[in-house]
């Protein structure tokens, strides 16, 4: 069998864990992306759509809460796999990541990149309703 080699949009502002993250995924044959913040993340999404989300919850410019909320609100991104890989495992924000339709959260400290990578490839086969539609250009930021 075959195995799917996913695209990922990792958004962190951490460059080293950004870094650590991408370059792990990548030598076992997956494509990343990596940016800094939500505004950066909705570009990207906007130009091409990925099949599994890495998002961190502590951002300058637009939180990983924020994100979600807009990432949810649109059919063409709503069903992306989103997972937070986080620093802050006490942060008061992700309850409501979770209420909103995060997949898994991953605390940085605790879990091995094996671990986030057994996420994405658990996830990121599932197609994705609304791939098809044009990119969505009318997000309110």
């Amino acid at each position: 069998m075959t195995r799917k080699l996913a695209k990922v949009l990792i958004i962190d502002d951490d460059p080293d864990s950004c870094e650590t993250t991408s370059t792990y995924l990548e030598k076992s044959g997956h494509a990343t992306r990596c940016v800094p913040n939500g505004h950066e993340a909705l570009a990207a999404l906007s130009a091409e759509l990925p099949d599994a989300i890495i998002l961190d919850i502590r951002m300058p410019v637009m939180d990983g809460v924020e994100l979600l909320e807009v990432l949810k609100s649109y059919l063409r991104w709503s069903t992306v796999p989103v997972a937070l890989f986080t620093a802050y495992a006490e942060d008061p924000r992700l309850k409501r990541a979770t209420e909103i339709g995060v997949s898994r959260v991953f605390h940085k400290s605790k879990t091995k990149l094996s671990e986030l990578l057994a996420w994405v490839e658990a996830n990121a086969t599932r197609p994705h309703p609304g791939a098809d539609e044009p990119p969505a250009h009318d997000f309110k930021l």
